[in-house]
């Protein structure tokens, strides 16, 4: 029984993340969540993108802590520099705190 590219990256990530949102994140890099994990999909561009992006919710999420896993801003710098480290690596731009949308109260 092969493992599921879906599999592979909730594997990758560690955290509790919905199954829906690593499902769109692989779609919007041209993956198919239910094919058979290969060693080309694992060290692609795509794959490694879908990774970045699941870490990177993590730190844009308010406030982990679900199963004895919380994430702290000491973590949250750590996946940063995982998250653009990946990025760099696959030729895209690195994100900072400062990417995160500001909302206005008029």
């Amino acid at each position: 029984d092969m493992k599921t590219v879906r599999q592979a990256l909730i594997d990758e990530i560690h955290y509790p993340i919905s199954e829906g949102f690593i499902e769109n994140k692989l779609l919007s890099r041209g993956i198919s969540p239910d094919d058979g994990l290969t060693i080309e999909v694992l060290n692609s561009n795509e794959f490694k993108g879908a990774v970045a992006d699941c870490l990177w919710s993590l730190i844009e999420a308010p406030s982990i802590s679900e199963s004895d896993k919380s994430i702290s801003l000491g973590d949250r710098e750590i996946i940063l520099r995982k998250v653009n480290a990946i990025y760099q690596s696959i030729g895209e731009k690195a994100a900072s705190f400062s990417d995160r949308p500001m909302v206005t109260i008029l």
